[in-house]
């Protein structure tokens, strides 16, 4: 069952077993099911883990091996990596009330203020600062991916390239005024 999933997924999925493998005896308890897939980012339902723990508790057992739970969680849920940039995609869809690929950015900054992980103001000042944003307009969230997903080094070269096109549409103004 193991070579289903990758090296990183499964210490992750170890580390939850064993957090709740407190006499390091190789089981946990069934009632504990719930909770550690739920601590792994899966939100099933009661009634979901009621039928995971029925499954075990039919087989006059109270506990779970971490290669049962390895199956379980191989059978019920999706453990597939996911490419961050796509989750952010498909979260900011949810806010784009037109359907044209842009958020209002009142709404993005209300987003990431209130919402997750929330960013203080000077983190949404600097995304504003990198990203071109003006308050009250609109922003492709496509671009908006780009940015937060590219990295620091890219960042700093936009930032680089920002400031040498803003000197470059300052020296062309002045040129533009000396005629």
């Amino acid at each position: 069952m193991a070579e289903n999933f990758t090296k990183d997924q499964l210490a992750e999925f170890k580390d939850a077993f064993s957090l709740f493998d407190t006499n390091h005896s190789g089981v946990v308890n069934v009632d504990d099911i719930g909770t550690i897939f739920r601590s792994l980012g899966h939100n099933p339902s009661q009634s979901e883990v009621d039928v995971l723990k029925g499954s075990i508790t039919s087989q006059g057992k109270s506990t779970v091996e971490f290669g049962e739970f390895l199956s379980m969680l191989s059978n019920n849920f999706n453990t597939e990596e996911t490419d961050p940039a796509s989750e952010l995609r498909e979260a900011f869809k949810v806010f784009d009330k037109k359907g044209d690929g842009t958020i209002n950015v009142d709404e993005l900054v209300h987003i990431l203020s209130s919402l997750g992980e929330r960013l203080n103001e000077d983190e949404i000042e600097s995304m504003f600062n990198e990203g071109n944003m003006e308050e009250g307009g609109e922003i492709n969230y496509e671009t908006f991916v780009k940015l937060i997903t590219s990295g620091e080094e890219t960042l700093v070269r936009t930032k680089q390239n920002a400031k040498s096109l803003s000197k470059e549409k300052e020296s062309i103004q002045r040129d533009a005024e000396g005629f």
